[in-house]
């Protein structure tokens, strides 16, 4: 019901599509189908759409497994990450702390048998601050792509990036973006003009 809503509301084929796709099969256990959700709630947030964006995020309220795929996973977290992002837009802080603290949890869980989640956290957290800046906005690939013009290759690295730079970038977790918040916010604007 909820893809078919927003169908009805949209003419955009990177949503339409989606929505067909998603009204088919939308299983929280299947990549494919995480990595179609995830970008529908990015594509409608690109679009001005935060209402059915969050709509999106809000159906992904599931329970955190004792074992995480991180194929499946890393989806969700993004998908967590926007809606996060939208609370925090909207003044709804609660909410988004309630969301980071989720996806912290999901961080935290442990790998191996023989691990805790301190362990797990601080071994997340070294990942986490080798990333820089520029590897979150897909810099050097965008650049790559434009090089040859390929407008579709770019706008695919730009969608992706958008994915960390928001869903990352709320978490206050990821050190070169929390250094970089004012030039992360303008890039986030600058990705999304050039995605619609």
């Amino acid at each position: 019901m909820l893809f078919a809503d927003i169908m009805m509301n949209h003419e955009e084929p990177e949503i339409v599509g989606l929505c067909k796709k998603l009204g088919k099969s939308c299983s929280f256990t299947k990549n494919a189908d995480m990595s179609s959700l995830c970008e529908l709630a990015y594509w409608l947030y690109i679009y001005d759409c935060k209402e059915e964006a969050l709509k999106v995020c809000e159906h992904v309220n599931i329970e955190i497994p004792e074992k995480i795929n991180y194929n499946v996973w890393d989806f969700i977290i993004w998908i967590w990450g926007l809606e996060a992002y939208i609370y925090n837009e909207t003044g709804r802080k609660d909410d988004k702390n309630f969301r980071v603290a989720q996806m912290k949890k999901v961080w935290s869980t442990p790998k191996r048998n023989d691990e805790t989640e301190e362990e797990a956290w601080r071994f997340c957290q070294k990942i986490m601050n080798r990333k820089t800046f520029e590897s979150i906005c897909n810099t050097a690939n965008i650049e790559q792509a434009s090089a040859v013009n390929d407008k579709k290759a770019e706008n695919h690295y730009r969608l992706t990036a958008l994915y960390s730079m928001i869903g990352y970038g709320v978490t206050g977790f990821y050190l070169n973006l929390e250094n970089n918040k004012e030039k992360l916010s303008e890039k986030i604007k600058e990705y999304i003009m050039l995605l619609r």
